[in-house]
């Protein structure tokens, strides 16, 4: 089993885990124990850390993702790549902190006609923007130490366990909402800790000078993908955050919540992403750096198929159980079901596009995505300016769904035009169809929800519903051996059935 199948498959494991927790929690105590008021609070205190810390990593996750290869040396110290990640971190923490200081008024400004409750915990952006930009560094640096995992297992499950806790401690009244907030905070501000400390464990929480290993073309390079990784990184950042900030400006810290529900079930469909995408950027990385163009095209391939059937059958897998989910959630949620669809299906869109990003991101040509980001950033503002003030939250995920499509296409078309790189046939066609196949299996199937015996007929359903749709998807899919790691997984669990 090669590295990027085994960290998946553990990194998945973690995710789904985590998924069921967060499902838990995000899904269903959320909106039923919070006002929606409240759940805004605390997804724009995430929002605003997210991006600062985004800043404050000053691209240097970009550095390390493509330029690691070059330091790579366990029994030096991997040359002192430790030290630049820090003293990166230090500097570009206190540039974000200096930056939220002064756009601290505007942002209280923004909130005091509809969202006046985010006032009250504003400064708790400080503290959550520090952890998490801890995290993203370190994060990326044990993925190019070829282990993923470890901050998979603090944050998707490790964290949302956490978070699970605080809103239980809430639910039984041993804290207020104000208490919430700081254990949500603490909570959230874990992952960073815990893997400092894990680094200091595993003997990696070491100084040690990198002049020996850095040359002058070296550093150039690293000032290079350093200056675009800051417009990339940042620029996604806005980009995955845009939506929240305008609806909280537009309609309102009450309308931000029902988006952050709504939205979470959207994004399960991308869960199995992380643990992919960060290994296979680490192998990509490696491959340029080796000049093995071949294994380039190879994991760009499988990963177009194999994150389209995943993301597919999770996608069909949602929607036609949606009826169910409003089941789950308060009645006023129903207006916004479509935001489930739109979101859901903008995150097909980023798994059938496989690792474009990070192939591109790794190449030699990986300032062109200084050019998407921009383009893309333009169409989400527009688009969500235009959709949100139309269609309310349902419009904002709308405008995700379309810039999403615009921005995933133009790294298809750049890898096929500049290096010749064409993953998609005809069998990804196949592939969509047989999740509207699959689809239309769970539609034909009554709704069995009777609101006499609400809890049992309702998880009957969803365990028919969703059969059905695993029955029709991965028969076909393993019928017409769309996905040879697919096939082989499901043929090692038939011969055991048997043995």
């Amino acid at each position: 089993m090669g590295i990027i199948e085994s960290q998946g498959i553990k990194g998945s494991v973690y995710s789904y885990i985590g998924v069921v927790i967060g499902f838990i929690t995000a899904g269903i105590l959320m909106p039923n124990i919070l006002e929606q008021d409240e759940i805004g609070v605390l997804e724009m205190l995430v929002t605003w850390a997210s991006i600062f810390a985004t800043l404050a990593t000053l691209g240097i996750n970009s550095v390390t993702n493509r330029l690691f290869p070059y330091f790579r040396d366990s029994k030096a110290n991997h040359n002192g790549y430790f030290s630049i990640l820090s003293l990166v971190l230090v500097l570009g923490l206190a540039l974000s902190i200096g930056l939220y200081l002064i756009l601290k008024p505007v942002i209280i400004q923004d909130s005091l006609e509809e969202s006046a409750l985010l006032i009250n915990y504003i400064d708790l952006i400080i503290p959550l923007m520090i952890f998490t930009a801890v995290f993203m560094v370190v994060d990326i640096y044990y993925a190019v130490l070829y282990n993923a995992v470890k901050g998979i297992f603090l944050k998707d499950f490790l964290q949302r366990l956490f978070i699970l806790a605080t809103l239980l401690f809430f639910y039984f009244r041993v804290f207020d909402f104000s208490g919430l907030v700081m254990a949500y905070v603490g909570a959230l501000s874990l992952p960073g800790i815990l893997i400092l400390m894990s680094l200091t464990r595993d003997g990696e929480f070491v100084f040690k000078s990198p002049r020996s290993a850095i040359t002058s073309d070296l550093a150039k390079s690293m000032a290079s993908v350093a200056a675009f990784g800051i417009v990339v990184t940042f620029g996604n950042s806005l980009i995955q955050y845009v939506d929240r900030i305008m609806i909280n400006s537009m309609l309102g810290l009450t309308d931000v919540g029902f988006y952050r529900v709504l939205f979470f079930y959207g994004t399960l469909v991308v869960i199995p992403l992380r643990p992919l995408s960060k290994i296979s950027a680490v192998i990509v990385a490696q491959s340029w750096k080796d000049n093995k163009l071949d294994e380039v095209n190879t994991v760009y391939k499988k990963s177009t198929i194999d994150q389209l059937i995943i993301g597919l059958l999770v996608f069909v897998g949602i929607w036609g159980n949606i009826d169910n989910v409003l089941h789950i959630l308060p009645e006023e949620y129903a207006d916004g079901k479509f935001v489930v669809f739109f979101i859901g299906l903008s995150n097909v869109f980023v798994m059938a596009a496989g690792v474009s990003g990070a192939i591109i991101s790794t190449s030699p040509h990986y300032k062109v995505l200084t050019i998407f980001i921009i383009i893309f950033g333009l169409l989400v503002v527009i688009t969500n300016f235009i959709f949100i003030k139309a269609f309310g939250i349902v419009g904002a995920a709308a405008a995700s769904a379309l810039s999403v499509f615009a921005y995933s296409m133009m790294r298809v078309l750049f890898l096929k035009n500049k290096y010749q790189m064409q993953p998609f046939s005809l069998r990804h066609l196949l592939i969509v169809g047989i999740g509207v196949l699959s689809y239309l299996a769970s539609i034909l199937i009554p709704d069995l929800v009777n609101e006499n015996a609400k809890i049992i007929t309702l998880v009957m359903d969803i365990a028919l519903r969703s059969g059905a749709i695993l029955l029709v998807f991965l028969s076909l899919i393993y019928f017409f051996r769309l996905s040879p790691d697919l096939h082989r997984f499901v043929g090692k669990i038939i011969t055991s059935i048997r043995s």
